[in-house]
């Protein structure tokens, strides 16, 4: 019997599985109409025909025709919110759209190799997703009724799989690399307390946007370089999109052979060996990346009483763990035997379905939340934090007040901009990424000053800024209301507000935004 689901929503792959209620264990899924024979890998893409008609996974290989056109790495564009569109006849697809089209269609097919109908569906997302990201995911998914829907960290989830295996008090470290990117997590696996089953603590975490797509747009762009050839080129151009795809597969040869033979342009043919991928990845900074972010969660361990020599197993997961140099890295930095290179691919989805079949999952709010105001020394704008990063949930009361004051005479209506803050302190040089054509060819692009924007603060409640109203018109220089915070159980910010001129109360538990 297996009424509750899981997906792992990838940039390049997506793995579902189920949970078995009897035989107490989860499940991954092949699914036949879109998956490769005897694999679990969705390939993450969607393939529009010009009559409407789609194809998503390993169906397009199959099925798809000359004249499709292909959307891949949705994922990625939505959390970057950016503009790019494929043409599809008359209209224009964003990635929302076609990942909306590609998880539905995914979806149906779960629900369709589950024994009976499952009422609950838990969907993985990555620790630096913005809550713009899991909005949509929870909007979207709302149209498959008596469904409930939680979305849970994909290296949480990672850990939750594995957890069943190991004791209470054990900690591990998850290191999850994939498409499009790299999380830690440090996780404590506990025993619930009068309950059947355990739990696992999220002691610490952190993550950045680099993954899979990212090397293979170095070995891309090298490729072009020691070819003497321009992205610009015609030549180039022409088949950039298949160049692209060789560049992913000689990553994937290059982790199975020490050598490979570049020979996409037969005129043009190289020898790429190991060390040369070696080589591109430490100019590329890509070990002191992992460096950083395996610290970054550690040290936030700490400060929840993480002793860094009682870890219990460091789990690597994600397709880009399988590069040979990135295990070597971390038998370089942690004792062999606590490495479990177990199969990773389909960690995430596994550990999804063990926390919709029950394991619970103690976790904290993992980015800072503040308010946006006009610092009058500059005139510029600057942020006020509200909710710090590790702030545990529920909390009925958040440290701290705010006093508003009218921006001008006779004001009465009123608000704060509620700003999402990135916790990495890590820089990324990866400022540039892959867009597409409306004919299916590559483009390396600088990151637009929004695209980037996106990546260090958003602005939560750009769309209900304004949600107060003063009963007599304000005064300039008068302060007008006190706000207060609180956590709820669902992670929703909560705004107490009064006004200082009435002493009315005029919000109570006020829910406005959804923290991450």
């Amino acid at each position: 019997m297996a009424n509750k689901a899981a997906i792992d929503f990838g940039n390049c792959n997506t793995v579902a599985a189920l949970w078995n209620e009897e035989k107490q264990c989860a499940e991954t899924l092949s699914i036949p109409s879109a998956c490769e024979r005897g694999s679990v890998l969705i390939p993450s893409k969607i393939a529009y025909e010009p009559d409407g008609r789609f194809f998503v996974g390993y169906q397009i290989i199959s099925q798809a025709s000359a004249d499709s056109k292909e959307f891949r790495w949705m994922k990625r564009y939505i959390n970057l919110r950016s503009p790019y569109t494929l043409r599809v006849g008359e209209q224009r697809i964003d990635a929302k759209r076609a990942a909306e089209d590609f998880l539905h269609t995914l979806t149906a097919a779960v629900f369709a190799e589950a024994k009976e109908q499952p009422d609950e569906l838990v969907i993985s997302v990555p620790v630096e997703s913005f809550e713009h990201y899991s909005d949509w995911l929870l909007g979207d998914m709302k149209r498959f009724e008596n469904l409930h829907l939680r979305l849970v960290d994909e290296a949480a989830a990672a850990a939750a799989g594995y957890g069943l295996s190991l004791h209470p008090g054990d900690t591990m470290l998850v290191l999850d690399f994939g498409g499009s990117t790299l999380q830690a997590v440090c996780v404590s696996v506990m025993e619930e307390d009068g309950k059947d089953g355990r739990s696992c603590r999220v002691l610490g975490k952190a993550g950045c946007t680099i993954g899979g797509m990212t090397v293979d747009r170095w070995i891309y762009e090298d490729v072009l370089s020691h070819m003497q050839l321009s992205e610009n080129d015609p030549e180039v151009h022409r088949v950039s999109a298949e160049l692209l795809r060789y560049c992913e597969q000689i990553k994937i040869r290059l982790s199975d052979s020490e050598s490979v033979i570049f020979d996409f342009i037969p005129e043009r043919t190289f020898l790429l060996t190991r060390e040369d991928l070696r080589s591109l990845l430490t100019a590329h900074e890509l070990f002191d990346t992992l460096s950083k972010i395996i610290e970054e969660a550690l040290r936030a361990a700490e400060d929840h009483g993480l002793v860094r020599d009682a870890l219990t197993a460091v789990l690597p997961v994600g397709g880009s763990c399988l590069i040979p140099m990135v295990r070597e890295y971390l038998e370089s930095r942690f004792p062999v035997e606590k490495i479990v290179f177990g199969e990773p691919l389909g960690a995430v989805a596994r550990g999804a379905a063990v926390i919709a079949g029950g394991m619970h999952i103690y976790d904290f709010i993992q980015h800072s939340y503040a308010i946006r105001y006009t610092d009058p020394r500059t005139g510029d704008y600057a942020y006020k934090t509200i909710v710090p990063k590790g702030t545990k949930y529920p909390k009925i009361h958040v440290p701290g007040m705010l006093r508003l004051k009218p921006s001008y005479e006779g004001q009465q209506q009123f608000g704060i901009a509620i700003y999402e803050l990135t916790s990495s302190h890590v820089q990324m040089e990866n400022k540039k990424e892959i867009f597409f054509d409306s004919d299916g060819s590559v483009h390396i692009l600088p990151l637009t000053e929004a695209e980037t924007h996106s990546e260090q603060r958003f602005w939560m409640n750009e769309r209900n800024p304004l949600f107060l109203t003063a009963e007599s018109p304000a005064e300039i220089g008068v302060p007008q209301f006190e706000f207060s915070f609180g956590i709820d159980a669902n992670k929703m910010l909560l705004i107490n507000a009064v006004d200082l001129l009435t002493n009315r109360q005029a919000l109570k538990d006020h829910p406005v935004v959804r923290l991450v």
